[in-house]
């Protein structure tokens, strides 16, 4: 099973979406474990966090993610 960090990483890859679907789509972790792994992944520029509404907020891939991975 990946890391909650990697599982997120995983569902910003196909592009940005609201906070809740995270959470939704990662069901075999806490809103809690999810908030604060997304707190710590925005600080340290993993992810972007963007307010879309009142209590709505949008993630997005930091730059070091958006592309995939070099194999060489």
């Amino acid at each position: 099973m990946p890391s909650i960090e990697e599982a997120i990483i995983e569902k910003l890859r196909s592009g940005p979406c609201c906070f809740d679907d995270v959470v939704t789509d990662l069901s075999n972790f806490s809103w809690g474990e999810v908030f604060v792994a997304v707190d710590c992944m925005s600080r340290d520029g993993r992810v972007f966090l963007r307010q879309l509404g009142y209590s709505t907020y949008q993630l997005s891939l930091g730059s070091q993610f958006s592309y995939p991975r070099s194999t060489s």
